[in-house]
Order: structure tokens, then C-alpha cells, then sequence
């Protein structure tokens, strides 16, 4: 009498497949919980620091400096002093920056040739959004750098009776850019005691920064109408404006910075005096379209919390 060593294996090896399924669920399960654990623990880190960045709405106003010019109608240049405001949302601290601005320019520009003066009406609205964040390696308490990216949608819209049938224009050029943020810490550490003529004051504790951030243009792109600028809707009694527009991708040109000085008051509010530049260029070789403009800017930062 034998035995059968088949009939012995075969529940032993069964028996070690499951043993080892069992233990391959009680290593994983607790790593995947982990993990999941991990990840939720982050998303919440991540919303009590934005919970917990300072929070401004800004409100702004001044004088905006700028020339431009439309190869597509006149080689001509046309300057202006319009004026400028804007409306944002911001949210900021050392590690990180969230900036939402809407603004709108409206004003007259003019150029004189030939002892012969044209005037246009320009309006133009923009909307920007700005993330960056912070270099850890490159800053220090006095100082911050921080780096990101910014998309910008600016609408022209041009009005210019002496050009006839072609006095309207509207430009739409979009960008998205590649920002640095650079960030120098003045703040008053201690309170001062002066001597103005025979009168003594003290000068208190206060926060205040200058920053210069430079936008440089990484993808320029354009919707606008191409030579001579005249719609042939009108001559065919269409009345569709948009008609013979071109959208222009990966073409162009846009730079611009902005110089910062932010004065952080005791009531969580804060003043800023600014200096914007903004220059760019549409493609296109024989109607392409200039803009450069200088702005200068107050800022009124109401505290959100």
C-alpha cells in the first residue's frame, strides 16, 4: 500500500496560494491607505495655507502714456494720455502669489503731419492672471524671488472718422508669458525717534517692499484683419464685422514689467505706488500692429482677511 504524494502536494501548494494572496492584500492595503491617508492630508495643508494667505482686493488708478501704430491702415504714430484703472483679486504671501486683474484704458490719441492733424478714440481692456512661486534657494528674509507664468488677453478697439471705410478697428492679442518676481524687504524694524525744525516725532513700525517683475512672451498670439483693414461685408451688405479676421499663433512680439512699491498699513489695508511698461507686436510683415505704453499708477489694497 502507496502513498499518493499527488493527492498530498496539490492541497499544499493550494493552501501556500492562498496564504501568499492573503499576505500580498495585508502589505498592499495598508500602503494604499497610507498613500490615500497622505494625499488628503496634503490637499488640506494646501487649503489652510491659501486659507490662510493674506487676501487683497485692489483698486486702481492713472495715467496711461502710450503711441501705437497699424501698419494694416497708416505708417503713421499716434500718441495719447488715457486714462487707466483696474480692479484685482490677489492673494499673496512669501512662498506664493495669485494675482486676477481686469483693466480698461480709454482716451484720444493723435499725430500731426504735414501740419495735418488725425485723431483716434481707443479703447482697451485687458485681462490678466499671474501664479508664481517661491525659490526657496535664491531667497532669504530680506529678500524674495519667485517665478511663473502669466497669460494676458488685451481687446483694442480703435475709432478713427478719417479713415473712412476703414475707422474701426479691434485687435485681440493674447500672450502667455514666463514671469520672474523679485522682491527686496524695506520694512522699518523698530520705531525711530526724529527731529523736524524744534518739533520731535517718532516714526513707528512698518512694512514695506519693492518688487520688480519682468514678463517676457513665450507664446504671442493675434486676431485681427489683414491689409487695408476693410471688412468686405460691408460692400456685400453682410454686416458681419469678424469678417476676413485672422487668427495668428507662435507670431510676434510682447515684453512687460511692472516696479512696485507697497506701503502695508496697520488696519490690514495697503498703498502701492506703480510703474507698468507693456510693448508688444502682431505678426505679420506689411500689417502688423504696434503698441508701447507707460503707466503710471495708485493702488488702494482693501484687506480680504
Amino acid at each position: 500500500m502507496g502513498f499518493n504524494t499527488k493527492r498530498i502536494i496539490k492541497p499544499i501548494k493550494l493552501r501556500w496560494i492562498r496564504y501568499s494572496i492573503y499576505f500580498t492584500l495585508l502589505f498592499i492595503c495598508p500602503i494604499r491607505t497610507f498613500s490615500q491617508n497622505e494625499r488628503i492630508l496634503v490637499i488640506q495643508d494646501e487649503r489652510e495655507e491659501k486659507k490662510m494667505r493674506p487676501a487683497y482686493l485692489d483698486i486702481s488708478f492713472g495715467v496711461n502714456s502710450s503711441t501705437f501704430r497699424d501698419f494694416a491702415t497708416s505708417p503713421l504714430i499716434y500718441s495719447g494720455k488715457p486714462v487707466y484703472a483696474s480692479l484685482s483679486h490677489i492673494d499673496m504671501d512669501e512662498k506664493r502669489a495669485s494675482h486676477i486683474t481686469f483693466s480698461y484704458s480709454f482716451g484720444k490719441y493723435r499725430t500731426d503731419f504735414n501740419e495735418h492733424t488725425s485723431e483716434s478714440k481707443v479703447n482697451t481692456i485687458s485681462l490678466n492672471y499671474l501664479e508664481i512661486f517661491q525659490l526657496e534657494r535664491y531667497s532669504s528674509p530680506n529678500f524674495n524671488l519667485k517665478i511663473g507664468g502669466q497669460f494676458n488677453s488685451t481687446v483694442n478697439l480703435r475709432e478713427n472718422e478719417e479713415l473712412f471705410n476703414n475707422n474701426k478697428g479691434v485687435d485681440i492679442i493674447s500672450t502667455l508669458f514666463g514671469s520672474v518676481k523679485a522682491t527686496m524687504d524695506l520694512s522699518r524694524k523698530n520705531e525711530v525717534s526724529r527731529k523736524f525744525l524744534f518739533i520731535r516725532y517718532k516714526t513707528k513700525k512698518r512694512v514695506k517692499n519693492l518688487s520688480y517683475t519682468m514678463n517676457i512672451g513665450l507664446v504671442n498670439s493675434s486676431y485681427r484683419n489683414g491689409f487695408a483693414y476693410t471688412s468686405p461685408s460691408a460692400p456685400l451688405n453682410e454686416g458681419d464685422f469678424f469678417a476676413g479676421y485672422q487668427f495668428k499663433a507662435f507670431r510676434g512680439f510682447r515684453l512687460n514689467s511692472a516696479l512696485d512699491y507697497t506701503i502695508f498699513l496697520h488696519n490690514k489695508n495697503a498703498i502701492q505706488f506703480s510703474y507698468l511698461w507693456d510693448a508688444y507686436r502682431t505678426g505679420g510683415h506689411h500689417d502688423s500692429f504696434e503698441m508701447a505704453a507707460h503707466i503710471l499708477k495708485c493702488s488702494l489694497l482693501f484687506g480680504l482677511r
